[in-house]
């Protein structure tokens, strides 16, 4: 900074310099224009006073006048004349003889002013008829025949413009003072800043990590700031990054050790699994052993089973590789498997029932199969063993949120309850046991810890038991299956009839159900459905069932099933195929859905909103095809593009009377034999013989009933009769 102001000092001078050389031209020039101006106002101020006495002819008069004028003057004149325009001396001053000779070389009509020998001789043209002329006419320049000569000291120029330039040197002088000063100034902060940064530079050599610079320094330095800061930054994060690198180092030296000692105690620890499977394989031998030698307390019928329950054990403890993943739709999976299951009770004379969840049937998912198999039939072996049991219901629910399902697995039994023992073992799984009793509840817990599943067990002595496994799923798809519309559903036990109910939820669109007998009879005579899903209760009434039966197989397809203790008597008294229990949900899928097309089809026509909102809710699930018209135009177009077998008609509709429409109907080739209803409030008996005058076949009145339904449901009924007649 302070080299570059000494570098201005020069171009300073010299820019002082041209300004008072400026300054001492401009004054001099501003000198003489004001001198010019003020001479040149004070001739013409002569000529006003002079002119008069020109006109008198009186020369010393003249010549007073102009002495008068001279001394009066505030300017520097020393002599006045007038000459004629040949140069002749008119009057003139005292000092009017050292004038120089005037001598106009040819006729002048503006002012001059000229320098001769140190003065100032300024020439003004004036008028000869001065007393007659005005103003206007001698600036006129009009009768210019006399000349106003005036001669003036000229003055020292030097005192006009002198007082300015010093001025103005002065300024500039005290101004090259102040920047002198601060230079000084500025050249004692650089070397200060200097001195600091040399000594935070000895600082940083030395290896010190406070040698940051935080002072602020003059404007050319502070490149040199952010330099040092800089290097003191790297060498702060060189230190850091040393000190790091030490740090991880030992940490890899600690991690090593660490290793070296988890390898020791890995090695340790397979050494004492090689142990422990040994003494469980020795164990498992000693098991074997002591079941040879319980063979005699053992029945014989369960002595394959205990001993394939304890290879599944023995298998399971020692695999090592996990089983794979099997893509599986539940409700396919329990058919395949329900025989198996049927047959592990059979020895032991237990009935098997079956819930499914409506999911079952829409979704697959990602599980290990042999370990699915291997559970339930574990599940179903512990429960089995209870006292005083008879039927063992299996439970296959699943739920779905998104694409992840939980799956629940239980055995509900109708015994006394699990034995202390087994209960022990589920409860606690860390217990071994060599009771054959426990190899099942050990084989349930240890495929449990092997699909990180949970347990729970529910058991009371006389009152039962449940044991659940719950499997968490994480991959659900969806699929895609047959639904059938109406399905029929008996179940006499009301527990059992809502557990259906819901199960068959993902599987049918509507579900008729009964638990009454005469019920049952009533829906089966009035509803045609796609199938009928019979669950048979104790032999009764046999006749009124055959009759039931035979009037279901004519309009539908139908399921029968039967507890196994009574399934020989009904398959006698009915004479139709009776399934033993438990009832699975593929067997309704393996039924063909009904054919819609067969189905008769009624045409509602009223113009009042509620009405035909309330008829579609009491039809919707009735075996007939439904469709809805607002008025007797919409009528007459639906009819004419499809046929309906059965027509509603009321009687009173905006546009047409109902009468009218049923003429028009019987006009058409399609609807001469059609049933066509009159739909109406109140009718007199001629009212209602016009009715039938007009070609219609029935008079049904609102609002309409259940009971009133019947008639609508008879004329569809009929109509399917003598369709299929045809």
């Amino acid at each position: 900074m302070t080299n570059y102001f000494r570098q201005l000092t020069l171009p300073w001078l010299i820019a002082l310099s041209l300004m008072l050389l400026f300054t001492a031209l401009w004054y001099h020039y501003e000198s003489k224009i004001m001198q010019r101006a003020q001479v040149q106002q004070y001739t013409s101020s002569l000529q006003f006073s002079i002119r008069p006495l020109l006109a008198n002819k009186n020369p010393d008069l003249l010549k007073a006048q102009l002495n008068h004028l001279r001394y009066a003057s505030v300017l520097p004149v020393s002599a006045i004349a007038v000459y004629s325009d040949t140069g002749r001396l008119i009057s003139g001053t005292d000092k009017a003889a050292l004038l120089p000779r005037f001598q106009p070389e040819q006729m002048q009509h503006e002012f001059h002013l000229v320098h001769e020998a140190g003065t100032l001789i300024a020439v003004q043209p004036m008028s000869s008829s001065a007393a007659s002329s005005g103003y206007d006419d001698v600036m006129a320049g009009q009768n210019d025949n006399y000349y106003v000569v005036v001669q003036l000291d000229a003055p020292g120029n030097y005192s006009v413009w002198l007082v300015p330039v010093l001025v103005v040197a002065m300024l500039g002088w005290g101004a090259i003072l102040v920047m002198h000063s601060a230079i000084g100034r500025v050249s004692q902060r650089q070397q200060t800043d200097i001195s600091l940064l040399v000594h935070k530079l000895s600082q940083l050599k030395q290896g010190q990590l406070n040698s940051r610079l935080d002072e602020e320094l003059v404007s050319e330095l502070a490149p040199l700031k952010l330099a040092l800061n800089e290097l003191a930054g790297q060498q702060l994060n060189n230190r850091s990054r040393e000190d790091t690198e030490k740090n991880q180092l030992k940490q890899q030296i600690t991690e090593l050790n660490q290793l070296l000692v988890s390898e020791k105690q890995q090695s340790a620890q397979l050494q004492r699994l090689y142990e422990q499977s040994k003494q469980q394989q020795q164990q498992q031998i000693l098991q074997l052993r002591q079941l040879t030698q319980q063979q005699a307390a053992i029945p014989d019928k369960l002595l394959q089973q205990v001993l394939r329950s304890q290879l599944t054990l023995a298998e399971l403890t020692l695999a090592s590789e996990p089983e794979p993943l099997k893509p599986l739709v539940l409700t396919e999976y329990v058919a395949r498997q329900l025989p198996h299951y049927r047959n592990i009770l059979v020895t032991q004379n237990l009935t098997l029932q079956l819930n499914e969840a409506a999911a079952n049937a829409v979704y697959q998912l990602a599980l290990p199969e042999s370990l699915l198999t291997t559970l339930l039939t574990a599940l179903l072996r512990v429960s089995s063993h209870s006292d005083g049991i008879t039927e063992l219901t299996l439970n296959m629910q699943l739920s779905v949120t998104g694409t992840t399902g939980s799956l629940l697995l239980s055995v509900t039994g109708n015994g006394d309850g699990l034995l202390a023992s087994v209960k022990q073992q589920l409860v606690n799984p860390g217990l071994h046991s060599t009771d054959w009793q426990d190899i099942d509840s050990q084989i349930v817990t240890l495929i449990a810890t092997k699909l990180n599943a949970g347990i729970e067990v529910q058991s009371l002595d006389g009152l039962g038991s449940t044991v659940s496994v719950r499997i968490s799923v994480a991959d659900c798809q969806p699929v895609q299956v047959k639904r059938l519309n109406h399905l029929l559903l008996f179940e006499q036990q009301l527990p059992r009839l809502s557990e259906r109910k819901a199960a068959l939820g993902s599987l049918v669109a509507n579900v008729a159900q009964s638990s009454d007998l005469a019920e049952l009879q009533r829906k089966a005579k009035q509803y045609h459905y796609d199938a009928a899903l019979i669950f048979l209760p104790e032999p009764t009434e046999l006749a009124v069932w055959l009759e039931l039966i035979q009037t279901l197989k004519e309009k539908t397809k139908v399921l029968c099933y039967a507890e196994a203790d009574c399934i020989q008597m009904w398959r006698e008294a009915l004479g139709v195929v009776i399934a033993a229990e438990p009832f699975c949900l593929a067997e309704l899928q393996q039924l063909e859905t009904a054919d819609t097309a067969k189905l008769p089809k009624l045409l509602v026509v009223d113009d009042n909103p509620t009405n035909l909102a309330f008829i579609q809710m009491l039809l919707k699930l009735q075996p007939l095809e439904l469709t809805t018209a607002n008025c007797a135009q919409q009528a007459l177009q639906l009819c004419a593009l499809q046929q309906f077998d059965v027509i509603l008609l009321d009687i009173q509709l905006p546009d047409l009377h109902g009468t009218e429409v049923a003429r028009q109907l019987r006009q058409m080739q399609a609807y001469q034999l059609t049933p066509i209803l009159a739909f109406t409030a109140h009718a007199l008996a001629d009212e209602v013989a016009s009715f039938k005058a007009a070609g219609m076949n029935d008079v049904i009145f609102k609002p309409l009933e259940v009971n009133k339904l019947q008639q609508i449901l008879h004329w569809c009924s009929s109509v399917k009769t003598d369709n299929a007649g045809q």
